[in-house]
């Protein structure tokens, strides 16, 4: 468990993982999702640390995500746990994610307790994605439900947390504290422009204390996504500020 813990917080302790699950439920196809294998390495060689991906991807496209960690993201309700984690292990996974909903319907906080006991069982790091009543119950995403969530997930057994960013550091340390494990913010949907991307991750981050970020559509829908994956890695890990991670957009250092 620590070893794999290891591989996925980098020296400083800080995370940046592009999160390319959405294919496991997308409704429609997305170009830069369809070229799976060369968002994957553009990632990779402008510094994403980590991949979130389902365990059909993890598989095909390994020699794309190389040496970067690779968390397999697996349903809510996964049907044989045991085989779920095997899977997830034999295509070489770093860590386990899963989503779950406290304080919403369903039986998401139950189920996400059998598969980090299972997780524990093995020595995988497992993830909780907390999400307060669903994506949907948008007035229960406070910060006062996301650090309870977040801390429910922790209870089932995860040994790190993905879950909103709340707005303002001053909250999210809340959330943080409240954890007591390593948390990464979710990027959500498409933000109004870059430096609204790399202000919420400076904020979350380098102000509040959060390990890193799980960025998805932000990245790949970016014109851009090498630079804009460049940018991100220089906040989290080299603490620049937005300015000075913005020139790497309007001037991109990174591979596109």
């Amino acid at each position: 468990m620590k070893r794999r813990m290891r591989r996925l917080l980098s020296a400083d302790g800080r995370l940046f993982i592009v999160a390319m699950d959405h294919t496991s439920f997308m409704s429609a196809p997305v170009p830069a999702l369809a070229r799976y294998g060369e968002t994957c390495a553009t990632a990779v060689a402008n510094g994403a640390d980590a991949f979130l991906v389902p365990l059909g991807s993890a598989t095909l496209y390994a020699e794309q995500i190389g040496g970067a960690a690779l968390i397999a993201s697996v349903p809510t309700q996964p049907p044989l746990l045991e085989h779920v984690v095997e899977r997830a292990l034999a295509v070489g996974a770093d860590a386990l994610k899963v989503m779950v909903y406290p304080f919403g319907e369903g039986n998401s906080v139950n189920e996400a307790g059998a598969l980090g006991a299972m997780c524990a069982r093995y020595g995988l790091p497992f993830i909780a994605e907390t999400i307060p009543g669903g994506f949907g119950a948008q007035e229960m995403h406070t910060p006062d439900k996301i650090a309870a969530g977040a801390r429910i997930g922790v209870e089932m057994g995860a040994d790190m947390i993905k879950t909103f960013y709340t707005g303002d550091p001053e909250s999210m340390r809340a959330v943080i504290a409240n954890a007591g494990v390593p948390v990464v913010v979710l990027g959500g949907p498409k933000m109004n422009s870059a430096r609204d991307v790399l202000q919420v991750v400076y904020d979350a981050v380098v102000v509040a204390g959060a390990a890193g970020v799980a960025f998805g559509t932000n990245i790949w829908t970016d014109p851009n996504p090498g630079a804009m994956t460049a940018a991100i890695a220089a906040v989290i890990h080299g603490g620049e500020s937005v300015d000075q991670a913005l020139t790497r957009i309007a001037t991109p250092a990174g591979v596109a």
